[in-house]
């Protein structure tokens, strides 16, 4: 098994794997159909091959002083997009080795923590927690439809591992509709939508 810089080439190799790393867990729903780009983004993009099959996938945003994705600290994020191995080679240390050739790759970099979030499947939040990640917010992912038009909003802040949204002209908002799921900050907003199943959507924190 090596590791190696992800190449276009391997588009369909990436795709095989994270659908079939998601397939028994609560993320199934979250299908790729292409490889996500980061056009304007600095990344770390790597996959593991075992006989040129890929057999793990690891891609990392990287925050600039211009454009921030992380929001969980103060200063520079690398914000951890996607993290999997495909099933047959699971348990094999491939995700920790992925991981640890990113952290080589940050080394290089202003960046001073590592951001991520994942649902509530047991051995991925076991996982996190082993390489030493804090859970610093919980949300949850609704399935559903909401009896109300969707709102946009403001992040406030954060308290007890809540979020603190407002509607742009400054009412508490308890949920948002992001890509087809509806993000939802307090659980009694699930009185508010129609769902079928929802999850819990976890922010993990590690500084550098």
């Amino acid at each position: 098994m090596k590791i190696i810089k992800y190449e276009p080439r391997y588009e369909e190799g990436w795709l095989r794997c994270r659908v079939l790393a998601y397939l028994h867990t609560s993320m199934y729903e979250d299908v790729k159909t292409e490889k996500p780009q980061f056009p304007g983004r600095p990344t770390i993009e790597l996959i593991a091959l075992e006989d040129d099959m890929v057999v793990g996938i690891l891609d990392m945003v990287l925050d600039t002083e211009e454009i921030q994705t992380s929001f969980l600290a103060k200063g520079l994020g690398a914000f951890l997009s996607v993290i999997a191995v495909h099933p047959d080679y699971q348990g094999r240390g491939i995700g920790q080795k992925l991981y640890e050739a990113a952290l080589e790759e940050l080394e290089k970099t202003p960046i001073e923590f590592i951001e991520l979030y994942t649902r509530g499947d047991e051995p991925a939040n076991n996982f996190y927690k082993k390489l030493g990640f804090e859970l610093r917010l919980e949300t949850y992912d609704v399935f559903g439809v909401e009896h109300s038009l969707g709102k946009e909003v403001v992040i406030k802040g954060m308290k007890n591992q809540r979020l603190l949204v407002e509607t742009e002209d400054g009412q508490e908002c308890k949920y948002t509709l992001v890509d087809g799921v509806y993000e939802v900050y307090d659980l009694a907003a699930l009185d508010e939508i129609d769902y079928d199943r929802y999850y819990p959507s976890r922010g993990y924190y590690k500084k550098l």
